[in-house]
């Protein structure tokens, strides 16, 4: 694939990867990224097993940790790049909002419904809220995000899905509306070319 880039990666795949990232990452990154990769697959692997996944520190004592193994099993390099890429300074907001949605997207279906964010409120706040607390904040997010009562259709306008007795789920482009106005500043990691 042409000349070594860097510890075992060509320039091609370099070039790969950073189209991977959307661009999000330069070559510099990308090979300090390879390093940090090829440092967790501790059996040489080509992946990284979610207890490697798991011995990031940050990632380790973070309440959503387990979700973030499920939602990404066992990347190789490539799906890990994509993996921090939404964490880039120079990701998109759609595409940090996109990574929410899809850590949300419990049962990745393409909606965030009462289960998910049931089960996602049961991760982030332990034992602390009973099941009563869980139903009524999930009610007055939905309450909140006023979505209309139809459903989305194919080029048609987004929205989220509502019942009789209130709304029930949303897809992407309603929780992108519901998140208009959400500060994601931090959600950045800059990656150390300095390794």
């Amino acid at each position: 694939m042409g000349q070594a880039a860097s510890g075992g990666l060509t320039q091609g795949d370099v070039d790969e990867v950073i189209a991977a990232s959307k661009g999000v990452f330069n070559q510099a990154e990308i090979e300090a990224l390879y390093k940090r990769f090829r440092a967790l697959d501790r059996g040489r692997k080509g992946y990284i097993s979610p207890e490697e996944f798991l011995s990031i520190p940050e990632l380790s004592i973070n309440p959503l940790a387990q979700r973030l193994v499920r939602c990404c099993e066992c990347p190789n390099f490539r799906d890990f790049v994509k993996l921090v890429a939404p964490f880039s300074p120079r990701a998109s907001r759609d595409d940090r909002l996109a990574f929410i949605f899809q850590v949300y997207d419990v049962d990745g279906d393409g909606y965030i419904s009462r289960e998910d964010m049931a089960m996602m409120l049961k991760q982030l706040a332990g034992s602390s809220l009973g099941e009563e607390d869980t139903h009524a904040i999930i009610s007055r997010v939905l309450a909140q995000v006023g979505a209309m009562a139809t459903t989305t259709t194919a080029g048609g306008p987004a929205t989220a899905t509502a019942t009789t007795t209130g709304l029930e789920r949303l897809d992407l482009p309603a929780f992108r509306r519901a998140l208009g106005g959400a500060d994601l500043s931090n959600m950045v990691v800059e990656v150390n070319v300095d390794l």
